[in-house]
Formats: structure tokens, C-alpha cells, sequence
């Protein structure tokens, strides 16, 4: 791994990322499988050129995939440590704005605790993985973001724990929303109240897509107010591999 960072940080450096990159999705199949999945996911709900909300970008996969998709995307990504591979990754489209500042529920400096693996990365202290530095980051509000750059279609929340404080910091409904829940005791709890929170905007139906996966584990959508009932039924018995996902929630036609 200290090897394969030391690449990276040089490919980067030298403005050979993007095609060291493209290189190595065609040598190692599977990455461009799942890229290719993830694009075709949300190019079934979005239209051509939807506004959508990366929160939590990291080193940038969900970013490519909306904007391959066609999406306009604004990636909120907090961490120094992630910000070189993801602007290596994004920066030269168009269609893609960063903004270096965490979500939460009102507007404060916080810290961000990084952690050797980015995506661990959290405001929250006790959230797992090795903590190796920490920042003072800015942190603004969804309702802010909207704001300044409109209402997105998509909004995508991975945030490491820290997904209730983001969802907060939201006042009005957004037609597709998802965000990262884990089955332990502790954040099955957040979990339904993130839940609670969205079903406050009105009638919704729910989906779930396994850990770092494209498809949808159930083949019909459920009523949100259900998933608030049911949630975490059986889905440490049903759910493929690691006990986590992420919870997608579509907003009912008016």
C-alpha cells in the first residue's frame, strides 16, 4: 500500500493520473464493471444534465460515475489528505464544482478526523479506522447549498456516521436521496432516524443497494413510512457480504 500511494501522489503530480487510471480500469476488469453499474444506476432516474449532490466525495468514484451519467455535480469533500486524487479525477469536467467543506447541521468549524483510509474519514470522533491527522474544516448546511447552486435532483450522502447532522441541515424534500447506513447496534438507530427525518417531506418509497454495489436488493421499492417500521428487519440475514449499504429514498409524485 505505502507503494501504491507513492505512485499515485507522483502520478498525480505529474498529470499522468487520468490515464494511469484509464489504463488500469481496462487491466483489472472489475473496476470497470462496477464503474459502468454505477453509471447506468443513475442514469435510470436522472435526466440529461440533472443537478445532484456529491456530500462526502472522497477521492472522487461517485463523482465520475454522475458525471458520466451526464449529471451536473457538486462534490463537498472536506479532507486535505483526498483532495489531490479527487481533483486529479474531476477537475478538468465541466460539469463538476468542489466545495472544501463538510455538511452538518448548522454552520461551524469542526474537526475532521482523517484516517489512513480515506473513506473512513469522519467529523465523528469514535468512528473506525486509525486516525492519523486531524483539520479544522468548514461546515455548511444542504439548505446553504441550495442556496447558492440550486436544487439538486440527486443528493448522495456518505459521510462515515455523520449522515443525521447532515440530513439536519435539510428543510425541504430533494426527489432522490441516498445515504450509507450500517448495521451495528449504534447506527441502526441513526439509521431510522435519518429515516424519520426524510419521511417528514412527505410520501417516499425506499430501495437498498448492498455495500458498494449498483442494483437494488429488493425488487420492489418500499413505502418509506414502512421502512421506518421495519428497518433493520432482516437484513443481517439477507444482506450479501459486508453488513452495509446504502438506503436510496424517491420522493412520490406530487
Amino acid at each position: 500500500m505505502p507503494l501504491l500511494a507513492a505512485i499515485k501522489r507522483v502520478s498525480i503530480a505529474a498529470g499522468l493520473y487520468r490515464p494511469a487510471r484509464a489504463l488500469s480500469r481496462r487491466l483489472r476488469r472489475f473496476q470497470l464493471r462496477d464503474f459502468r453499474a454505477h453509471v447506468e444506476l443513475y442514469r435510470s432516474f436522472l435526466p440529461p444534465g440533472a443537478l445532484c449532490f456529491d456530500v462526502g466525495a472522497n477521492i472522487g468514484e461517485r463523482s465520475e460515475a454522475l458525471l458520466e451519467a451526464g449529471a451536473r455535480v457538486v462534490a463537498f469533500e472536506p479532507n486535505p489528505l483526498a483532495l489531490p486524487e479527487l481533483k486529479a479525477r474531476c477537475s478538468h469536467h465541466k460539469n463538476w464544482t468542489l466545495v472544501t467543506a463538510a455538511l452538518g447541521s448548522r454552520a461551524a468549524i469542526a474537526t475532521l478526523h482523517a484516517r489512513e483510509s480515506s473513506g473512513q474519514s469522519s467529523l465523528a470522533a469514535d468512528w473506525e479506522g486509525k486516525v492519523i491527522a486531524t483539520y479544522h474544516v468548514p461546515v455548511v448546511t444542504i439548505d446553504a447549498a441550495i442556496q447558492a447552486f440550486g436544487s439538486p435532483v440527486y443528493c448522495k450522502i456518505d459521510v462515515e456516521g455523520w449522515e443525521l447532522e447532515v440530513l439536519n441541515g435539510l428543510t425541504q424534500p430533494i426527489p432522490v436521496l441516498s445515504f450509507e447506513f450500517h448495521l451495528t447496534d449504534r447506527d441502526i438507530t441513526k439509521t431510522r432516524a435519518c429515516l424519520e427525518k426524510l419521511a417528514q417531506f412527505g410520501s417516499s418509497h425506499a430501495n437498498i443497494t448492498p455495500h458498494e454495489t449498483a442494483s437494488y436488493h429488493w425488487a420492489d421499492w418500499m413505502p418509506l413510512t414502512q421502512l421506518v417500521r421495519w428497518f433493520p428487519g432482516d437484513l443481517r440475514q439477507t444482506l450479501p457480504g459486508f453488513p452495509y449499504g446504502d438506503i436510496f429514498v424517491r420522493r412520490d409524485p406530487a
